[in-house]
Order: structure tokens, then sequence, then C-alpha cells
């Protein structure tokens, strides 16, 4: 709508938004075009498994375990974080183990 001469006011009540937010989208799109309202990597905790080593962990995965050497038939998530830890020497709780 902003592109079309209308309001900031009108398009952010159209568009359900505070004038704000629209303000900021106007911004980051004449800056970067289409591309600057594509959503930005957010700040966080980096992952604790390099990526080498999450393909390393997914091919674990679909390979599945074998009973003579892994001790298990199936994968549980305290199986994959004793592998892990014992491989990589990176200790997660189980609970993370799914999220790599």
């Amino acid at each position: 709508m902003v592109l079309d001469g209308h309001s900031r006011l009108l398009a952010a009540q159209a568009s359900a938004m505070d004038r704000q937010t629209l303000r900021d989208w106007v911004h980051r799109y004449n800056a970067d075009g289409l591309a600057g309202l594509a959503d930005r990597p957010r700040p966080g905790r980096q992952p604790r498994l390099a990526e080498a080593q999450r393909s390393e962990v997914a091919k674990w995965v679909e390979d599945g375990p074998d009973l003579k050497t892994d001790g298990v038939v199936r994968w549980r998530c305290a199986d994959l974080r004793d592998r892990i830890a014992a491989k990589f020497n990176v200790h997660l709780h189980e609970r993370s183990v799914g999220n790599c």
C-alpha cells in the first residue's frame, strides 16, 4: 500500500500492525529490496557440534545401531548422547540430542 502512495498509518492499520513496525519494514525494503524483508539470523548460542559432526550423527541415525558394537537394537537419545560424548568429547543433555 505504501508503494501505491497510501500513508504508512493507513497501510499499517490495513495490515494489522503497528506503524513503527511498518516503518522498520519500509526502511529495510528501501535499503535491500525484497531481500531486506527476509528473516535475519537471530543471535543465540552456537551449535555445540560442527556441521561435519552433525552430519556424522545423522548418518549414525540413518544406519541404525549395530548390536555387537553399540549394544542396542535401536537408538535412544541417551545412547546417542553417550556416543557423541565418546566420539567428539561434547557433553549434551539427552533432550538436546534431537536438536543437533
